[in-house]
């Protein structure tokens, strides 16, 4: 087991807080509106990541958990901003719900920053419905509930139409499809991750 540094940085003169574990290639992951980084810890999510030789870095978003807030960007310009403070040129972005819209939104303006993508339940899909394809060449991971009323399926169905290397895994019923069933969720997420080392 990789031991758990809480961290602070500094984005656009706010403390941001986030939480590190592991050495290896980074794999970012970020929070739903109801959540935080600890939501991932809890979930053993960031042991998972970290015990495969990757780097888990598990991130406040601004005005949650223990980051202060910050005026005036939108949630997919913290990430850049995020990562750029961090030096992070390329990384892997895991997004859930809120998280995931950010994290997609991310990825189809700075692609070449991404090497991996996992959204989960990820909701506001269909506003970037003509960039999708945009993702081509990104190994991409769905991960949904069966019974999400939170982010239909339709989400996950509109990706799968236009990223030809995307796959659907489905874990658990609900929106936070995490907490219903951990161990399925983390051992989809590992079987990614080692499938792209």
């Amino acid at each position: 087991m990789q031991q758990l540094i809480d961290k602070f940085l500094e984005v656009k003169g706010r403390k941001i807080h986030y939480i590190e574990s592991g050495d290896g290639s980074p794999v970012l992951l970020f929070h739903g509106a109801r959540f935080n980084a600890r939501t991932w810890v809890e979930t053993n999510t960031v042991d998972s990541i970290s015990n495969i030789g990757y780097k888990a870095i598990s991130v406040d978003f601004p005005g949650f958990g223990s980051s202060e807030k910050i005026e005036g960007i939108s949630l997919s310009e913290f990430i850049n901003l995020f990562m750029n403070s961090l030096g992070i040129n390329k990384a892997i972005l895991l997004g859930a719900s809120m998280g995931g819209k950010a994290v997609l939104e991310f990825s189809l303006k700075y692609t070449e920053s991404v090497s991996g993508l996992v959204l989960v339940g990820a909701v506001g899909v269909e506003g970037f419905e003509v960039q999708l394809s945009k993702l081509n060449k990104i190994p991409l991971l769905l991960i949904w509930g069966s019974r999400d009323t939170v982010s239909p399926k339709r989400n996950y169905e509109l990706i799968l139409d236009k990223v030809k290397n995307a796959k659907l895994e489905i874990v658990g019923k609900n929106h936070a499809c995490y907490l219903d069933d951990p161990n399925t969720f983390n051992e989809k997420i590992v079987n990614f991750l080692k499938g792209m080392k």
